[in-house]
């Protein structure tokens, strides 16, 4: 009894040792913070004096020994168990900031690649018309190499904003590449269409002075032009092109 009594107290003690540390990571390593880990420690430290007294109980016998052996394990159970409970919130808030981070551009704060596919296949499922919309800023370069990449990345992320407010709740918006932008976005009709796109091109092209600056847009409709991303994309980048040329033919002339 003593022997199992001794490998109960070693093994509270090695997992109290392994919270501590664990504890002293996550506070250095994550920005994310939680009680957790103190009740934990806390628990698991009432616990381990409950199997120290418990140990050395048949070496020496104190009055109320058992009452205060029963005690540490019933409290420490309790804490030690709360513990688990905020620590389980804490790993699964963790988990969804992760899963958040992959799924978004870190610099405009819309959805990148992989969160506008896994928002593509959230859409399809309700089998509704909706729009794909291809949206690449005219010259980003002319802005990086008069005013800096500082102020290219603003023009970047104050052309993302005005893309997330032009179409509201109707849709999401991700970044797919260095200045270009797709759009997922609810059947409206070709007026309402035609005035969210002008809205947009109108509002990006004050942001900076150039005449070269400016957005060609492109798009396509599911299902009448394709039944998946990539070819609802390659429909919508052909129109953006002609959009651009048109553009720069406009200023040839």
């Amino acid at each position: 009894m003593r022997i199992q009594k001794i490998v109960i107290f070693v093994f509270a003690m090695i997992l109290l040792i392994y919270m501590i540390r664990m504890a002293f990571f996550t506070r250095k390593k994550w920005a994310f913070k939680t009680y957790a880990f103190g009740i934990l420690i806390l628990g698991l430290s009432i616990l381990s004096t409950g199997t120290f007294i418990d140990m050395i109980s048949d070496l020496k016998n104190f009055d109320y020994m058992n009452v205060v052996i029963q005690a540490c394990f019933s409290i420490g159970a309790v804490i030690y168990i709360t513990g688990v409970i905020l620590w389980s919130n804490y790993t699964k808030k963790i988990i969804e900031k992760f899963e958040e981070a992959s799924l978004t551009d870190h610099m405009t704060g819309v959805f990148n690649r992989n969160g506008i596919e896994k928002a593509f296949l959230k859409i399809i499922r309700d089998d509704n018309p909706f729009f794909v919309i291809i949206c690449d800023l005219n010259k980003t370069k002319i802005i990086n190499d008069n005013y800096g990449h500082v102020l290219g990345d603003e023009y970047i992320k104050k052309s993302a904003g005005i893309m997330n407010e032009a179409i509201n709740f109707k849709g999401y918006l991700g970044r797919i590449g260095g200045d270009e932008f797709v759009i997922l976005m609810e059947y409206v009709d070709d007026i309402e269409l035609n005035n969210i796109l002008t809205n947009i091109k109108k509002s990006v092209s004050e942001l900076f002075s150039e005449d070269v600056i400016g957005i060609s847009i492109g798009y396509s409709l599911f299902p009448d032009d394709g039944m998946t991303l990539n070819e609802l994309i390659l429909i919508a980048d052909k129109k953006m092109y002609e959009d651009k040329l048109n553009k720069q033919s406009c200023k040839m002339k």
